[in-house]
């Protein structure tokens, strides 16, 4: 589900505010005061809420259902769908448990994120690997001991296998 959908309803004064528009279509009692205001530009910002000619609010469910479509596809759409699980919002969340799912996860790292035939210094390396993960030295020993990037003896340059 995107961010800022979530961040939207995460404020318990906004969800409450939210909850009455669902189901009454009013915010009358919450809108009074600025901080209200603030509250309804961000629902709407949100696209949780459409205000009505009549002055009422209309909230729509497909917003939930756009989200959860999104949801279910990562931001990197050059991720194998058996992969998508282990993504979120373009960041690897958890790595796979399964030897053989680890490897082809590692092994579509290597591939998006290094050129063949060049080679990396070890702080090149982590900074590719930290666009997708904070732990960049678990991924980076990964690949080594899979054998999908080599290291020099002297542990100073790296290249994709």
């Amino acid at each position: 589900m995107s961010r800022q959908l979530l961040s939207a309803l995460a404020d318990p004064e906004r969800l409450k505010l939210y909850a009455s528009i669902v189901r009454f279509g009013d915010a009358a009692e919450a809108t009074g005061g600025k901080q209200g205001q603030k509250h309804l530009s961000r629902l709407i910002g949100a696209g949780l809420i459409e205000p009505q000619p009549d002055g009422s609010f209309k909230a729509d469910a497909a917003v939930f259902q756009k989200a959860l479509a999104t949801g279910t596809r990562t931001e990197d759409q050059d991720v194998p769908q058996e992969l998508w699980p282990f993504f979120a919002e373009g960041r690897l969340r958890s790595m796979p448990m399964r030897p053989a799912v680890r490897h082809e996860l590692l092994a579509h790292l290597v591939r998006t994120l290094f050129e063949a035939a060049r080679d990396y210094t070890e702080p090149e390396v982590n900074r590719r690997f930290t666009t997708v993960h904070e732990d960049s030295a678990m991924l980076r020993r990964y690949c080594v001991d899979g054998g999908l990037l080599r290291r020099t003896k002297d542990g100073t340059r790296y290249q994709a296998a």
